[in-house]
């Protein structure tokens, strides 16, 4: 059960942390991106960004753990 809570733990901060840096990159004015969908755009690719360093991080945690082990 304590296994399940921290794969939730790691999800949940990853999802959350990827989520606060899409939403301020779609908050941060830029000039050559007037309009909504830009921003919009702007901030999704900063999520995807984020989520995919997030899961190469962890991914690199759990493979050097495996290996220690």
């Amino acid at each position: 059960m304590a296994a399940w809570s921290l794969i939730l733990l790691v999800c949940a901060v990853g999802v959350l942390i990827s989520l606060i840096v899409g939403v301020v990159a779609a908050a941060i004015p830029d000039t050559s991106a007037n309009h909504w969908s830009d921003r919009c755009r702007r901030g999704f690719r900063a999520f995807v960004a984020t989520m995919t360093l997030y899961i190469a991080f962890v991914l690199m945690v759990v493979a050097i753990r495996a290996a220690l082990v």
